[in-house]
């Protein structure tokens, strides 16, 4: 059962509008010895309003502006979004021992094979996730027990496209590294922090007998953010999700999301 207190913000200063998004089949649950086996536990989620200034995309800017003999205002209406307010929930789980913040509008998906998993209502193919390894199987002391940085991008990379191992004739993926990076944490306690692209490509026509009848085409193209700690005798992996067409956008608050976990000690 989950408690849920919220601080709601004050009316903004102009209704602008929401942001536009296209919809994407949702992703698949993690594949890993990671537990998730107990019942649900106690957890407390509020509200925080953070102020932020983005820059909407073209797509969502045309889709603001009316007609051309109003273009003049432009700039008025880019200056009234700029101050919308963005507003995120922390997310925290006594039980388990972790907290992170996520945005207001995302949706908490039960029996997403997770610890807990969230994702967004409009992009459904962003979205993320919490892993705890087994306390059965794991005596992590540290999160440099993974390696380095850029050991623990591998294992996640490896983890990720045993996931999307498909079946299908003609299915390819493609993978890179993007970058990799420890931080200390005002917890006092060591977080890494991994970036890394898949790419998905598929035939058209995976029966084709002949070679120029199958094409191959991109089929998804997405980025997994993840932040790694130890707590507990226990590795956590918060892993986000979201594609790379509204990365950009995006970043900004998915960069919010990874800076606020914490591990946190659980009384015995």
């Amino acid at each position: 059962m989950a408690t849920v207190l919220e601080l709601q913000p004050p009316p903004p200063l102009l209704a602008a509008a929401h942001r536009l998004r296209t919809p994407f089949p949702s992703t698949s649950h993690r594949l890993t010895s990671l537990s998730n086996s107990r019942g649900r536990r106690p957890s407390l989620s509020c509200t925080a309003q953070i102020a932020k200034d983005y820059a909407i995309s073209r797509r969502n800017a045309m889709a603001l502006i009316f007609p051309s003999y109003i273009l003049s205002k432009v700039d008025l209406q880019h200056t009234a979004l700029a101050q919308q307010p963005v507003v995120f929930r922390e997310y925290i789980d006594t039980f388990d021992g972790y907290s992170f913040q996520y945005p207001q509008n995302w949706i908490q998906v039960r029996g997403a094979g997770a610890d807990v998993f969230f994702r967004d209502p409009f992009v459904l193919d962003e979205n993320l996730s919490l892993e705890i390894s087994s306390p059965s199987s794991s005596k992590y002391k540290s999160v440099e027990d993974l390696g380095s940085p850029q050991d623990a991008a591998e294992k996640v990379l490896k983890q990720s496209l045993t996931e999307f191992m498909s079946t299908r004739l003609g299915v390819r993926r493609e993978s890179n590294i993007l970058s990799t990076s420890s931080r200390v944490a005002d917890d006092g306690r060591m977080y890494y922090q991994v970036e890394v692209n898949i790419k998905s490509y598929a035939s058209n026509n995976e029966l084709a007998v002949m070679p120029q009848d199958r094409i191959v085409r991109l089929e998804w193209d997405r980025r997994y953010l993840s932040v790694l700690g130890v707590e507990n005798k226990q590795l956590y992996e918060l892993r986000l999700q979201t594609p790379e067409n509204v990365f950009a956008e995006e970043e900004s608050d998915l960069r919010r999301v990874m800076d606020s976990f914490r591990v946190n000690k659980v009384a015995g």
